[in-house]
C-alpha cells in the first residue's frame, strides 16, 4: 500500500468522517479555554465536571432522551455551585471542586443503580466515548454548541485574558471579576459536554489540559499559545483516529495517549532548548 492509500483508506467510510468532523470541532474548541484553565489552575475542575455530569446524563437516559439533555444542565449547575461556593464560603476552588465532584458523582451512581436498568447505552460508552457512532445530528450540535461558545470567548476575550492574568488589577478597572469567573466557569462546562462526545467520562482531562499545557511550553503570548494548542489538538485526534483504525484500538483512548505523547514530546524540545 503507498502513503496516499494509507493516509486515504479510513475515510472511504461515512463513519470515520463523522468522527473526523467531531474530532476537528473539539479540538478547535478545547485549547480556546483549556488555555485559560491552565493559567488559572482549574485543571482539576475539568476532570471533576466530566464525572459531576453523571446524575444529568443517567436522568436523561433513563428518560430515553438524548444524554445531551442532562449533561449541560449538570455541567452548568456543577459550575456554578462551586463558583458559588467558593466566593460564599471563602475555601479554596480545588476543595469546592471535590465536594461537589464527591457529592454529584455518587448521586449519578445511586441514579443508575436504582433506575440503571432502563438505560441501554454502556458505561464503557459513556466512560471511552462514542467518537466512531457519532451521527449527523451530533456533529450538528457539537457545531452549534462549539460555535457559540467561539462566539462568546471572542465577545469576552479581553476580560477573560486580564482576570486571569491580573484580577486585582482587573477588579480595579471596573470589570467585574465575579461575572468573568462565572463566564469561565459556563465555558468549562459547555466544552467538557462536547469533548466527552469524543473522549468519554474519563478521558475528557486528557484533550482539555494536554494541548493547552503543551502550548504554554512551546509559546509566551496566549494567542500564539491559543494557536498552538489548536494545532497540538488537532494532531492529537488525527493520530488517534489512524491508530484506532490501522491497530483496532479504542478512538477516544487513542486520542487521549497522542495528547500525552505530545506534551511529552514539547516538553523534552521546550527542556533541551532551555539547557541550550
Amino acid at each position: 500500500m503507498d502513503l496516499i492509500s494509507y493516509i486515504v483508506e479510513p475515510f472511504q467510510y461515512g463513519f470515520l468522517l463523522r468522527a473526523l468532523a467531531v474530532a476537528v470541532i473539539t479540538s478547535i474548541t478545547c485549547p480556546l479555554v483549556g488555555v485559560f484553565v491552565v493559567t488559572r489552575g482549574y485543571g482539576f475542575m475539568g476532570d471533576a465536571m466530566a464525572h459531576a455530569i453523571l446524575p444529568g446524563m443517567a436522568a436523561a437516559l433513563i428518560a430515553g432522551l438524548s444524554p445531551w439533555i442532562g449533561m449541560l444542565p449538570s455541567a452548568l449547575v456543577f459550575a456554578f455551585l462551586v463558583g458559588f461556593i467558593v466566593r460564599k464560603t471563602g475555601i479554596q476552588a480545588d476543595a469546592a471542586i471535590g465536594i461537589m465532584f464527591a457529592t454529584l458523582f455518587a448521586l449519578g451512581i445511586l441514579v443508575m443503580s436504582l433506575w440503571g436498568a432502563q438505560v441501554t447505552v454502556s458505561l464503557e460508552d459513556i466512560l471511552l466515548g462514542q467518537l466512531l457512532a457519532v451521527t449527523q445530528s451530533d456533529i450538528l450540535v457539537t457545531l452549534g454548541v462549539a460555535s457559540l461558545t467561539l462566539l462568546v470567548f471572542i465577545g469576552y476575550f479581553k476580560g477573560l485574558m486580564f482576570v486571569s492574568f491580573d484580577p486585582v488589577g482587573a477588579e480595579v478597572a471596573g470589570i467585574r471579576v465575579e461575572r468573568v469567573d462565572y463566564l469561565l466557569l459556563a465555558l468549562i462546562s459547555v466544552v467538557v459536554v462536547v469533548t466527552i462526545q469524543a473522549v468519554g467520562v474519563v478521558l475528557v482531562l486528557a484533550m482539555l489540559i494536554a494541548p493547552a499545557a503543551a502550548a504554554t511550553l512551546a509559546a509566551q503570548r496566549v494567542v500564539p499559545t491559543i494557536g498552538f494548542g489548536i494545532l497540538f489538538a488537532l494532531i492529537a485526534s488525527i493520530v488517534g483516529i489512524y491508530a484506532s483504525y490501522y491497530w483496532n484500538l479504542p478512538s477516544g483512548a487513542s486520542i487521549a495517549m497522542a495528547s500525552g505523547l505530545i506534551f511529552a514530546i514539547v516538553a523534552l524540545v521546550r527542556r533541551r532548548i532551555s539547557r541550550a
